[in-house]
């Protein structure tokens, strides 16, 4: 199976035309920039134009009621498990607490306790858009890790084989531990960053490179 992940588009729609194609399509929020509901929906309308069937976590500058329309739209992954092409995953959408207010976000520890009156979890795929404290995918240019401690609280008890994330743009990468493969692949932008994960089975490991479509371009003085 090959699976298509991206995330934080922020309007930067042309290099959807670019992508591969793929057995699964999943996307970790920020298809807007604090859109209104109706930009959210068109954000949608022209993901769907390129996949028809993706599914995805809203990010903290999408709108508050970015999960209720992504339900709507048959493209939400809630937070619950859920079953697609065999695979157990489930998503969380909007970030922990920002420097600055944005639409889509919540306190870490009510989160926490949210979270925690989940029954047992077991996933093979968790997408949040807010990445795990400490994890290596949460690291701002100052050194600072800004990840959610309920992100990682959640990751720790589902222990999900892959975890996908995006938020911190400048901390892109993947990070391999003992039971998840955790997959920042940052900021969509003019480049088309994505993510391509080839995995057969959930037993094996899920093998995962990044890519960008295309070089950025720069004015020319």
């Amino acid at each position: 199976m090959r699976i298509l992940y991206f995330s934080d588009i922020h309007l930067h729609f042309q290099p959807l035309e670019l992508l591969p194609d793929a057995d699964l399509v999943l996307i970790g929020g920020d298809f807007t920039n604090f859109g209104t509901p109706q930009e959210f929906r068109e954000a949608i309308r022209l993901v769907e134009a390129r996949f028809p069937h993706f599914l995805a976590v809203a990010g903290n500058l999408d709108p508050a009621e970015a999960d209720i329309i992504l339900e709507e739209t048959g493209h939400g992954l809630p937070a619950r498990p859920l079953s697609r092409n065999g695979l157990a995953m489930m998503g969380i959408s909007g970030s922990n607490l920002c420097p600055k207010a944005t639409p889509f976000q919540w306190e870490d520890g009510a989160m926490e306790e949210r979270l925690a009156k989940l029954p047992p979890l077991s996933l093979d795929i968790l997408v949040t858009h807010a990445p795990p404290l400490d994890s290596g995918a949460d690291v701002i240019p100052n050194g600072l890790h800004v990840g959610s401690r309920a992100i990682a609280y959640l990751a720790s008890q589902a222990k999900p084989r892959l975890h996908l994330c995006g938020h911190i743009h400048e901390a892109a990468g993947i990070f391999p531990s003992p039971n998840t493969t955790l997959v920042n692949c940052g900021a969509f932008g003019e480049e088309g960053r994505h993510a391509l994960i080839h995995w057969d089975t959930p037993d094996d490991t899920p093998k995962v490179t990044l890519h960008a479509c295309q070089s950025p371009t720069h004015d020319t003085p």
